[in-house]
Parts: structure tokens; sequence; C-alpha cells
């Protein structure tokens, strides 16, 4: 068995894909269905308008079941679970995909393009 070159999953990533699951699954498919649903919007206003350190530094001490509400939420408003990181590209690096250092970051960034096939 070979080694593969994936990074490890964040927390966050993990996150996300679960509140990606909880959307395309049918499970939630409206705002007022997430628990404490005007309380977590509250949030997710109040973190969206913070500085990005301060969101980041935010995001990291939630507990998992609010933070999952929250990517729900951004899911269901924004079209991503990811909105909370639209104006960081360091920030959703670290956060999401786990790559720390500037190099990581151009080997992620540097990789070929996979190929879709083509169309006839």
């Amino acid at each position: 068995m070979s080694p593969t070159a994936v990074l490890p999953r964040t927390r966050i990533a993990g996150l996300a894909a679960r509140a990606r699951n909880i959307v395309d699954s049918g499970l939630c498919t409206r705002t007022s269905a997430v628990p404490d649903w005007l309380v977590r919007l509250d949030q997710l206003e109040h973190l969206t308008a913070a500085p990005a350190a301060d969101r980041r530094a935010t995001l990291g001490i939630l507990d998992d079941a609010i933070l999952c509400d929250l990517l729900v939420l951004s899911y269901l408003r924004h079209g991503t679970p990811y909105a909370l990181w639209a104006d960081t590209l360091a920030g959703f690096a670290e956060d999401v995909l786990g790559v720390v250092t500037w190099a990581q970051l151009h080997r992620l960034l540097d990789r070929p393009p996979i190929s879709v096939g083509t169309r006839g």
C-alpha cells in the first residue's frame, strides 16, 4: 500500500462537511430548523461583521455543536459553509485546509488541475 499525500482533515473541515450533509440530505432545509436559530443567526451576523482575526479566534473556541449550527446557517444563507472565511484566504488555508506555512500553501495551489474530461 502506498502512502497518500492528503493533508490531515481539520476540525472545521469535518464540521463543514457535516453541515453540508445536514442541508443536502434534507435534514435542515430552512433557517428556523436550526436549534436555537434566532441566537445562532445573531451569532453568525456578529461573526460575519467581526474582523477576521477576532472571528477566527472565536471559531476556534466554539463548541462543535454550535459551530456546526453556524456552518449550517452559513450554507443556507450564503450557499457555502465557508462564508466566514470569505475575506481571509490565509485563515481558510489554516483553519479549514490545515495548511500553516506558505510553502504548504504554494504546493497546494500549484498542483496541476484535475482533468474532468473532454466535451464532444
